[in-house]
């Protein structure tokens, strides 16, 4: 059977020896894996469109456990963000804990609307760093992990300059991101990340985004 959804690509891995093995999270299914066949060629049709943080219209056949994209349409590719080193790792770390976080064949619109509007911000804004914390407070209530719910019921020992700083961010919408005061932003992101590892591994980009971020400091 040949289906028609729209979907993004959350991770992407080596296939044998020329396709790749992609997972899609999409409007219409949820979370899936699909084989895109010769899509490590340089001249495959496939390539651009089964791109991670690329938004797509995906023709799949799917066979019981067996999907496969034989067709795509790039809907937004998202150059803002993949042109921008630091906006493209911000993105990428999100798009790896959306990943980790999201079960199989479950789909939530909910969450797709909040990704897809993630990237819009992430590619205007001027504070990316704020905008992915907000991103994965949000994401992590809408989930059943709720960060502030954990903070309360667990009767957690934060500064209350900081827990007022998790609701501003819990709370705040895209467009006001950047005119947000009184935030303080390491310190929230050292306290969430520490959080997820309760529910996931490490993301493998962590330690990378920190190193920048350390070299960022030293620089400036």
């Amino acid at each position: 059977m040949y289906y028609t959804i729209k979907g993004m690509v959350l991770n992407s891995k080596v296939h044998g020896e020329q396709d790749k093995l992609v997972t899609i999270y999409s409007y219409e299914w949820g979370k899936f894996q699909a084989v895109v066949p010769s899509a490590k060629k340089i001249t495959a049709k496939l390539s651009s469109a089964t791109e991670l943080l690329t938004e797509s219209e995906f023709m799949v056949f799917n066979k019981g456990f067996c999907s496969k994209v034989v067709g795509a349409r790039i809907l937004e590719n998202n150059s803002k963000i993949k042109n921008d080193f630091k906006r493209n790792l911000y993105a990428l770390y999100a798009a790896e804990i959306c990943d980790k976080l999201i079960p199989y064949n479950i789909e939530n619109t909910d969450k797709y609307n909040l990704i897809i509007r993630l990237w819009k911000v992430l590619s205007e804004c001027k504070h990316q760093k704020r905008v992915l914390i907000a991103f994965i407070l949000r994401f992590l209530k809408i989930s059943g992990y709720s960060f502030f719910d954990y903070i309360k019921n667990a009767n957690v020992l934060i500064d209350k300059n900081i827990i007022k700083s998790i609701k501003k961010l819990s709370n705040c919408s895209g467009s006001d991101i950047d005119i947000l005061k009184s935030v303080e932003d390491d310190k929230v992101w050292n306290y969430v990340e520490s959080y997820l590892t309760n529910y996931i591994r490490r993301p493998s980009l962590s330690i990378f985004l920190q190193k920048v971020e350390d070299t960022n400091k030293t620089l400036f």
